[in-house]
């Protein structure tokens, strides 16, 4: 009840008494170098008290929220969700051993799998709060990014800590490349990523449009003599954003293309035109620039593509989609031992051996399936990383996605994992 939520001792007192600490990639890099059991044990106990405090601090922004919108269903769980993890967190003893390190992974990757229904019931409380109006767009488009924003960092120090482990246990007298920047950062092929992330998104669609010729995928580098290029991130998080803007040109390129083909009176077919992006890099940034022939918008869509807030009526055939999609796939359901909500699909990480993800769950989902806000959360993910995400159009023509991503093993120094 409100007098329960908003008088929590506990949790007050712990949030007065301790303070999030910052954490830079540089950080991570030079930990994660040249590891020893001693550094193992520290790093489970940084992250054994540094969750908690974390935790708290979302949750007390939480408790500033109207309390119509903490009342909402999928908002509540998620606040009982980090409530019960910052109790276990809070109530955990000092790690002092590697076979209690081992346990304390476990511990973490359970966690980590109830936390996967964080994101499917963010969706639909941000659908529900459009609907009935009970923050102002700007208001809800704040509250989703922090909360975005401040599950990836705590996801980075956990899944870097459980990355780490498995590399000691591994092999304890390994020394990582000087290019290394953390265990849960991959050196990406740039062509490989597209060419992977194009290919996932063109063969669904062709199992939608069996007898339709598929945009043809034109990746051109401005590298000398068009070479490819690598560059370190989370391949996870890059795959998704990929893929929702690949998603959107293939989508928007066929829709169009079969149009202008039913309108064409001399009966010839006339082949879709190609998806080219073109790539380039300087010593700081990575540039992407997807270019497609799929009619536009216009400037009134344009202008509302980023914010979590939509029109009632959109939010509500979103909110059934996304029903309907949980209701298929089976994304999200309860597990009834603990009164948890939690995502079932297991998928691919990065070099460590925890394999559930919530974001590849996502860009699986059918086409029909319209969120209405899986480009703002990519945004929140690119804006995380201190890139941009930039779209211009042009109605009747087509469409360009700018996508530019710092290099974060030269922006270490200046990249901080956000406190809360």
């Amino acid at each position: 009840n409100s007098q329960h939520f908003h008088q929590n001792e506990i949790l007050l007192s712990y949030v007065n008494q301790y303070k999030a600490h910052p954490v830079t990639l540089k950080q991570l890099a030079g930990f994660g170098k040249k590891l020893s059991e001693s550094k193992i044990i520290s790093s489970a106990n940084f992250v054994r008290s540094e969750i908690p405090i974390r935790l708290g601090l979302k949750l007390q922004e939480f408790q500033l929220l109207p309390f119509e919108v903490i009342n909402n269903y999928h908002i509540s769980q998620i606040y009982d969700s980090y409530y019960k993890s910052f109790n276990l967190f809070r109530k955990y003893p000092k790690i002092e051993t590697l076979q209690e390190n081992d346990k304390f992974v476990e511990f973490l990757k359970e966690l980590l799998d109830d936390h996967l229904a964080i994101l499917p019931h963010l969706v639909m409380g941000a659908l529900e709060i459009s609907i009935s109006k009970s923050l102002k767009q700007e208001k809800l488009d704040e509250f989703m990014s922090t909360v975005l924003r401040s599950r990836i960092s705590r996801r980075v120090i956990v899944e870097e800590h459980i990355s780490l482990t498995h590399s000691f246990l591994k092999n304890p007298n390994a020394t990582k490349s000087n290019d290394y920047i953390g265990d849960v950062f991959h050196q990406c092929s740039a062509m490989e990523t597209l060419q992977k992330s194009a290919n996932a998104t063109r063969n669904y669609l062709q199992t939608l449009y069996p007898d339709l010729q598929m945009p043809e995928l034109i990746i051109k580098s401005k590298n000398e003599n068009g070479a490819d290029f690598k560059f370190p991130f989370m391949l996870s998080h890059l795959h998704y954003i990929f893929g929702e803007i690949f998603r959107n040109s293939f989508k928007s390129t066929i829709e169009f293309h079969l149009k202008k083909n039913s309108n064409n009176n001399d009966g010839k077919i006339i082949p879709p035109p190609p998806i080219v992006v073109t790539m380039m890099q300087n010593k700081d940034k990575i540039v992407f620039r997807f270019s497609d022939k799929g009619g536009g918008t216009d400037s009134t869509r344009l202008s509302k593509i980023w914010s979590f807030g939509k029109d009632p009526i959109l939010a509500s055939e979103s909110l059934a989609n996304y029903h309907d999609l949980i209701q298929k796939s089976k994304l999200l359901e309860i597990n009834h031992e603990n009164g948890l909500a939690q995502v079932l699909t297991p998928t691919p990480l990065e070099n460590n051996n925890y394999t559930k993800s919530t974001l590849s769950d996502l860009i699986k989902r059918p086409f029909r399936s319209r969120l209405g806000i899986s480009l703002p959360i990519c945004k929140v993910y690119v804006d995380y990383w201190n890139g941009d995400l930039k779209m211009y159009s042009l109605r009747g023509s087509g469409t360009d996605t700018y996508l530019s991503l710092r290099k974060l093993d030269s922006d270490q120094s200046v990249l901080q994992l956000d406190r809360a």
